[in-house]
């Protein structure tokens, strides 16, 4: 319903429902939902990371790509999450607001993984604990997933609307390592989706040259985390992206 509700008010005549294909059950289960329906497809695709981001969504459905700087409308295209097509029909349906998200409680670090419907605003710790709490080789606290999630400080921060997930580490899963200089393998560069050059940027960014790391295209990243994954020296080369893509937007408002 959410789904025909973005229909109407966009006046598409096309949606796919894209389900990755490890989800066999979801995707027959929303196959006979859409059954009949000529304006609605359900696409299975490949599991592969990162698919369920919004431009690789876009190009293994469609077969257009987003051009640099460019935004999924620029190609006649627009990505909704179930979340918030649930979010929209409740909100218009029965006057419901946003309270509530679903988010997956897991990681090496908690004693009884679950996924649970947390009201927003409920601190970290109290979702923990109704998970049977921390094991004892619990050693770090992320919001979001293991690839593009942040790590906090403490459990008392909130859910709030993008907590997707809580995911909590043990020193084998997160090991304390110094980075050390890049040694020019490429594996970065190889294993980015959106065919950037991750230790470059990082570089320029380091350097606070944030005009270069711009040229070379620091904003079409989208943060999956791919790089620093691969990277043999053990370089933090999404968090020197993330850094340099906050400071060349702060610096674009500044100049108007």
């Amino acid at each position: 319903n959410g789904l025909k509700i973005f229909q109407k008010i966009l006046n598409v005549k096309k949606t796919y429902i894209a389900i990755e294909k490890n989800k066999p059950d979801a995707i027959r289960k929303m196959e006979e939902i859409a059954q009949g329906d000529k304006e609605v497809e359900v696409i299975g695709l490949k599991v592969k990371y990162p698919q369920g981001a919004e431009k690789q969504l876009i190009k293994a459905i469609t077969g257009r790509e987003v051009p640099t700087g460019g935004l999924p409308m620029d190609v006649g295209c627009l990505v909704q999450n179930v979340g918030t097509a649930k979010a929209v029909f409740d909100a218009l349906r029965w006057g419901k607001p946003l309270y509530q998200r679903v988010i997956t409680v897991s990681g090496p670090g908690i004693q009884k993984p679950k996924n649970l419907l947390v009201r927003i605003g409920t601190p970290f710790k109290d979702v923990i604990a109704f998970c049977g709490g921390y094991t004892e080789t619990a050693n770090k606290l992320v919001m979001g997933g293991p690839m593009m999630g942040l790590s906090q400080y403490t459990d008392e921060v909130p859910v709030i609307k993008g907590t997707s997930g809580i995911v909590v580490l043990d020193g084998k899963t997160s090991p304390t390592v110094e980075p050390s200089p890049c040694i020019g393998c490429g594996r970065c560069i190889l294993t980015c989706p959106m065919g950037l050059v991750p230790t470059t940027i990082a570089q320029y960014v380091e350097a606070k040259n944030y005009e270069m790391a711009k040229k070379w295209n620091a904003l079409d990243c989208i943060e999956c985390g791919a790089c620093t994954f691969v990277c043999p020296a053990k370089r933090l080369l999404l968090q020197s992206i993330r850094l340099g893509k906050y400071k060349i937007q702060t610096l674009n408002k500044k100049a108007g």
